[in-house]
């Protein structure tokens, strides 16, 4: 473990059940990059150049990774991370939107399609 650890971190997998489900997000890399591109190309539609929208995206999502890193064994860092968004502004708005879109179920949704093709219980396709 000290090896993994020093080489970026490890968690431990009690079950091989726990390990499929660890394993789901790991699938989402292309889901973060699509909403990422997503972005990028909204702000080209808005008249900023292509340069300037991916490099102005991926720094921001990179600083909102590296905030979200910090503590990141402490269960409650994403809500921490959440309740610090400013009463009325712009991200806890664009938070309630999503949700009321139903950005999460969708979400979860997705995991839960991604989970059933690691587990050999579908293909893992979703209607």
């Amino acid at each position: 473990k000290k090896m993994f650890d020093a080489l970026g971190g490890v968690v431990e997998c009690p079950t091989d059940e726990i390990m499929s489900s660890m394993m789901v997000p790991t699938g989402l890399m292309g889901t973060m990059y699509g909403i990422m591109k997503n972005n990028r190309d909204w702000l080209i539609n808005k008249g900023v150049s292509p340069s300037d929208a991916s490099y102005f995206v991926a720094r921001s999502y990179l600083s909102m990774v590296q905030d979200a890193e910090r503590d990141c064994r402490d269960p409650k860092r994403f809500d921490d991370l959440i309740e610090e968004q400013t009463p009325g502004g712009l991200n806890e708005q664009a938070l309630k939107n999503q949700e009321k879109q139903g950005v999460f179920d969708a979400y979860d949704k997705s995991m839960d399609a991604v989970l059933s093709r690691i587990q050999g219980k579908s293909d893992g396709s979703l209607p």
